[in-house]
């Protein structure tokens, strides 16, 4: 089962341009890969261009010398993988949407808004309510009870929650 979400870029005030991504739309990944790597407007804008998305990943481009497509054995790591780009379906690319289209999209279980602000923003249909991503990754990792890792984006298990626990515990002891 996929997480579908939402990665728009705020044009005007209820005007929005947006992508579909299909895998891993949940906060600690899309929502937390999205603050980190693409609050630089011109690496969304690439990202946006590309349409819509099976997933997302730190890097918008392949390397041009090395194998890259959709298939799961010639995927670079570390590569979006964009259903026009990487197997050349048709009308994959990005809309111009409101408010209450994005709300109605389908499937969908989170929306991302790069705000006019450069601020990135979510929400999660059917609810309305807008929050920061910072500020969601904050309550997320707060509830796990653990620090947001560094450079971390997914979701943590019973058995790997409990060992970061444990990690950031004996990191805490080393530093006093």
């Amino acid at each position: 089962m996929s997480t579908r979400s939402l990665i728009s870029i705020q044009r005007k005030d209820d005007e929005y341009e947006c992508i579909y991504c299909h895998s891993d739309g949940y906060l600690t990944y899309n929502g937390a890969m999205l603050l980190d790597h693409y609050s630089d407007k011109e690496k969304l804008e690439k990202l946006i261009k590309l349409g819509n998305i099976s997933s997302l990943d730190i890097n918008v481009d392949p390397d041009p010398s090395k194998p890259h497509s959709f298939d799961y054995d010639k995927r670079q790591d570390g590569v979006v993988i964009a259903y026009a780009r990487d197997r050349g379906d048709k009308n994959e690319h990005s809309r111009i949407c409101n408010m209450k289209e994005m709300l109605d999209w389908g499937w969908i279980e989170y929306i991302y808004i790069f705000d006019k602000d450069g601020k990135w923003k979510y929400l999660q249909p059917p609810n309305e309510t807008i929050k920061y991503v910072e500020d969601g990754l904050a309550k997320e990792y707060k509830r796990m009870g653990i620090r947001r890792p560094k450079d971390f984006y997914g979701f943590f298990t019973e058995t790997s929650l409990r060992e970061e626990r444990k990690r950031q515990q004996q990191e805490d002891e080393e530093m006093e």
